[in-house]
């Protein structure tokens, strides 16, 4: 971590295709505090489906309410969205992990980090891998949800679900494995921030991975954020005695006029300090956002 210049990132919770309004709230931070992000932290469900035609059920059904769902495939290939908002020179950069809900064939092609959209600005990272930036910041990822059985228990029966749970966690690709939670990464690896979708168990979150637990507190990264649960947890101590954030769902609320609260906020590294703080929905600047004309806010 630079030990001499502050950076500062947008960080989002699920996305879920929305990475247009992604771009816009973050250029509109920028032009409001005149501030250049050092980057974007997005915590999986980015929506990853390059083809719109092949999503899941979830996503599909979704998409009749909300297309932008299907918006990844638009940073994929040329097309308006992707000029309007990653062709500008003070365009920030982004750092996605997988979630459950993305085309896993296609990101599976990445053995490393590499960027998935034709101006080099939307980066994949997948499970296990980092990132170090020039900031000398090192960002890790390890994306998917956990088997439904972490752990083995006494019992027949339990160690039959458990061996059955382990089974679909090989097969299922939204889902990582026991082994690789408690190997991925080393002591070697210092890592400033760690990216996951699900979050660890712990006091703030009983239904988080014990799995993830056991890694964070292996690892010991200074800062970890993720999404997945629908929870908004603000800046607490984790198992590992570093910075945990939970982040919600990132889309407009039933008004379609505001961005849900707890899902996008500004993450301040300072030296060897941290500082989160999640945006306000009601903050001037995205005043200019709503539903319907998010795109055309940049040129107000």
């Amino acid at each position: 971590m630079s030990k001499n210049t502050k950076q500062y990132f947008a960080v989002f919770g699920d996305v879920h295709g929305r990475v247009a309004l992604m771009y816009a709230a973050s250029l509109l931070w920028q032009r409001e505090t005149g501030i250049q992000l050092t980057g974007i932290l997005q915590v999986g469900d980015m929506g990853a489906f390059p083809d719109p035609l092949n999503v899941d059920d979830a996503t599909r059904q979704h998409a009749k309410v909300d297309p932008d769902e299907l918006g990844f495939s638009q940073f994929c290939a040329h097309s308006q969205d992707a000029e309007l908002f990653l062709k500008p020179a003070n365009s920030p950069p982004t750092y996605f992990v997988r979630g459950n809900h993305e085309d896993f064939d296609y990101l599976s092609q990445f053995k490393s980090p590499a960027h998935v959209d034709k101006y080099g600005k939307i980066n994949f990272i997948p499970d296990g891998h980092w990132v170090h930036l020039a900031s000398h910041t090192t960002i890790g990822a390890f994306g998917g949800i956990p088997p439904v059985i972490e752990t083995k228990r006494r019992g027949k029966k339990s160690k039959k679900t458990y061996k059955k749970s382990k089974l679909k966690s090989l097969n299922d690709p939204r889902l990582f494995t026991e082994e690789f939670a408690r190997t991925a990464f080393n002591k070697e690896n210092k890592l400033d921030i760690l990216l996951t979708h699900a979050g660890p168990k712990c006091a703030s979150l009983s239904e988080g991975s014990l799995l993830l637990t056991e890694l964070t507190e292996r690892i010991k990264p200074k800062i970890h954020i993720f999404g997945h649960h629908h929870k908004v947890i603000p800046p607490c101590e984790g198992p590992a005695g570093n910075i945990l954030i939970g982040l919600e769902h990132f889309k407009f609320d039933s008004s379609k006029e505001k961005i849900i609260k707890g899902s996008w906020g500004i993450l301040v590294l300072d030296g060897c300090s941290a500082e989160f703080t999640f945006i306000d929905s009601e903050d001037p600047f995205l005043s200019y956002i709503n539903y319907f004309d998010y795109r055309s806010s940049l040129t107000l």
